[in-house]
């Protein structure tokens, strides 16, 4: 998932701020709940149901185009398109602040896709060559019987 911090620097105001995160853990937080560094006192930002929602759309919608793009140029423009086009971002200019709307839309599209290419890369590697492994055994086990 994309950092909270690389979001909210785009957002300058109060009313963004409380549009993108939760005062309250909720279950969707329970990982960064579990990286307080203090028990007696909130210290880290946890994200609002709506922009985890979207963020959890947003990877989706880069899954689902990866295959198509991942060997031509330019990945990440098209991938940040797609999400800006796909997404429902509506919802940050409604209960946020439509002053700085664009910039939340932007921020969260960068930062989806720069975390969320590598990860794809490394899964879909890592899932080439256990079928190489697979293969090369069935080979071996034929050759040695």
């Amino acid at each position: 998932m994309a950092s909270l911090q690389d979001v909210l620097p785009a957002a300058r105001c109060d009313d963004c701020k409380t549009c993108l995160t939760s005062p309250v853990m909720m279950s969707t937080n329970a990982f960064i709940c579990f990286k307080e560094y203090r028990d007696d006192k909130q210290c880290l930002t946890y994200p609002s149901e709506r922009l985890v929602e979207t963020v959890s759309t947003s990877v989706t919608v880069l899954d689902g185009l990866m295959a198509e793009v991942a060997d031509t140029y330019s990945v990440e423009e098209k991938i940040t398109a797609a999400v800006k086009n796909t997404v429902d971002f509506g919802w940050i200019q409604f209960s946020g602040c439509s002053l700085h709307h664009q910039e939340i839309v932007d921020g969260s599209a960068w930062s989806v896709t720069r975390i969320s290419i590598p990860w794809w890369c490394k899964q879909r590697n890592r899932s080439l060559m256990d079928a190489s492994r697979q293969r090369a055994t069935k080979r071996n086990m034929k050759l040695h019987s």
